[in-house]
Parts: structure tokens; sequence; C-alpha cells
């Protein structure tokens, strides 16, 4: 029995015509009422009685007219579903982030995840960037929200964003009520808070090159994986920081963040595994292209 036979059926059982019931099904007479003589056979029951006057359904017919609206009913909706499936629509999705992003960018990007496709269930995790590169490769997240660049041959990137670095200080820091740019040689002999090397070069080095291209090396008196963790050594007053514009978005009363007169900015990215043909990916990076990539 094929689904065909099924449809052939409650079509001329609605009907009870296979006149009409062949112009709505677009075939001619003959071939539909085979169709509906080998259903019959295949089954073993009577499903129409037929007379030159009139077409009606037997008593075993009427039941398993029912039952076969049921089940094409059943069989339409599995195949929407499997259809939704198949274009990423219905799924899961793991998304890895880390720094600043938790404070803006994330909360922005889950809530158009969830008005564009609100039956991809989401799931996100707090890694450094170069947790994220391990995760996508050995495929434990789908997609990463990470700092280039990224050196693996299989993982493409996706620019989002760039924003500025600024300083954040203490707020008896002798800079802290300056109004105007500052010029990051101020900050030379001052004891600097910044992010491990071995949680993401990308971040790391552009601090680095930042104070390299003023002419000095950092000092750094002290490390931390966390943006809120950096903040709140900084008002401990243990060193200043060189942080995103994202992280004033953490504000602790004992500190201050001060626009640089040198413009260095911070790349944020989207990342994931080129052998990932999971269909939500690929949904979801068209929907960053769309709503998140600034021009």
């Amino acid at each position: 029995m094929e689904l065909r036979h099924l449809r052939y059926f409650t079509v001329v059982a609605k009907h009870l015509h296979f006149s009409e019931a062949a112009n709505e099904l677009n075939i001619s007479q003959p071939p539909l009422s085979k169709q509906i003589k080998q259903l019959e056979e295949e089954l073993g029951i009577t499903l129409l009685k037929r007379n030159n006057r009139k077409v009606e359904l037997t008593e075993a017919g009427k039941y398993f007219y029912k039952s076969a609206i049921r089940i094409l009913n059943v069989i339409e909706k599995d195949i929407e579903i499997a259809r939704n499936i198949d274009y990423g629509e219905i799924g899961s999705l793991t998304i890895g982030f880390g720094g600043t992003v938790v404070y803006d960018l994330l909360p922005k990007i889950i809530k158009q995840v969830k008005v564009n496709y609100p039956n991809i269930k989401l799931e996100v995790r707090q890694l450094t960037t170069s947790d994220q590169i391990k995760s996508l490769l050995e495929g434990e997240i789908d997609v990463g929200i990470l700092v280039p660049p990224v050196e693996e041959e299989n993982i493409s990137t996706l620019s989002i964003r760039e924003e500025l670095f600024v300083a954040c200080v203490p707020g008896n820091h002798r800079l802290a009520n300056n109004d105007s740019p500052v010029d990051i040689k101020e900050f030379k002999h001052d004891p600097i808070i910044m992010t491990p090397e071995k949680s993401g070069k990308g971040y790391y080095h552009s601090v680095i090159n930042l104070c390299r291209n003023a002419g000095f090396y950092p000092n750094i008196e002290q490390t931390a994986q966390e943006q809120q963790t950096i903040v709140s050594l900084v008002a401990s007053e243990l060193g200043v920081a060189f942080v995103p514009q994202s992280t004033k978005r953490v504000v602790h009363e004992n500190v201050k963040y001060l626009p640089l007169l040198q413009e260095h900015k911070k790349v944020t990215a989207l990342a994931w595994h080129k052998g990932n043909y999971i269909p939500a990916v690929n949904l979801f990076i068209d929907l960053i292209k769309e709503h998140f990539v600034e021009v």
C-alpha cells in the first residue's frame, strides 16, 4: 500500500463520485478506479459499494476513511517537521562565548534567534577563545563568539564588530578625572591587569601591541580571564586595565573608564568548523550576517 492509495481513497470517499474525485486529483477515471481496486485487494476488504447510479462507503470503508484521514494528517505533519529540521528551523545549537559579549551582544543574538527560529533549542557555554577553538574542533560546540585571529585551517570566522579600547582605572587614580582622551604613554609605569595569553592570543596581543605602539611594554602585575574580575581588581587598586568599550557596562563605584588617544580596536568574530553540516549553523550564520555584522 502506498500513500497515493490512501490519498485517492479519501478523495473518492469525500465525493462519493469517481468522476468528481478524478477531476480533483487531475487524473482520468479508469486509473483512479484501478488504484482503489488495488487498495481493496491489498487490504482484503471492500471499501466502496458501486453501481451505475451511486458510490457508497461500506461500514469498513467508513472506518477506514477516518483512519486514512488521520494517517495522512500525521504523515503531513511529520513531513513538515522533517523539512524544518532539514532547513535548520528545528533542532539545537550550542554557542560558545567569552569576554564582554555577555553584557550586550550575546543577549541580543539569543533574542533574535528566538524571534526568527523559536523551535531551535539554544545552549550557551562560557569559554575562553582558546577553549572555543578546541571545542569547535572536537564538535562540542557548533559556533563560537571569540576574538580572532584563529590559526586553525578548519575553522572559519566572520568579523561581527570592532570596538575601541578604553582605560579602566581606580577612582583615586591620578588621571581618573581627566575629561579628554588620555595618551596611553601615561600608563607606562602603572601595573597592568589583563587576560592571560593562554585564554586567547587575539585579545592578549591586542593589548600588548597597544602598549608597544606607544613605545613601552606593559608591566603586567595580575591576570584574570573574566572582564568583571578585571574590573574588580582595578577597583581594588591593584592596577589599571585596557578593556574594550563594552566592558563599561560593568559598573563599579571605584572605577572610571577613560577614552584613549590611540585608537586601537578589539575585533569580535563568529567562528565555526568548516565540516559542520548541521543546518541550524548555516541559518545562524545568515542571521548574524543580516542583523549583527557591522558595515
